[in-house]
């Protein structure tokens, strides 16, 4: 039973929506990588991965979804993992997400991220985001 209800959590985000994008960023220097959130009822969960010269890292992101106009995603977030910029360490991120998708029932999506991320390094980022999914 409690591998039926696992197998459920995990299928929620595939069911309910997803999105998943690659991106360029700039902050800490330039960085490439790469994430993707699963859209439930009222909350979404995914999570990044970066690297670049200068920095690297991951993490688990946490937001709230809302679509404030058709095609249109935006998604506040909050993420906690970790990250290298010399020595390794705790990282907290908050940010946010925003995508547009011409067909608004799903497929691709051009967006922007940014934030600001403290940890081994700190300081703002900004992300051209490109991807799709079905919001």
């Amino acid at each position: 039973m409690k591998w039926l209800a696992l197998l459920l959590f995990l299928a929620l985000p595939a069911l309910a929506g997803s999105v998943g994008y690659g991106f360029l960023g700039y902050g800490p220097g330039f960085h490439g990588g790469g994430g993707g959130f699963g859209l439930l009822e009222g909350f979404a969960l995914g999570g990044e991965s970066w690297g670049g010269l200068e920095a690297r890292g991951g993490a688990f992101l946490l937001g709230v979804p809302f679509a404030p106009g058709q095609g249109f995603l935006a998604l506040p977030v909050l993420g906690l993992g970790g990250g290298a910029s010399g020595q390794g360490g705790f990282l907290l991120d908050l940010g946010v997400r925003a995508f547009l998708f011409p067909n608004p029932e799903g497929g691709w999506a051009l967006g922007l991220g940014a934030g600001y991320t403290v940890g081994p390094w700190r300081g703002p980022y900004l992300r051209l985001l490109l991807g799709g999914g079905r919001p």
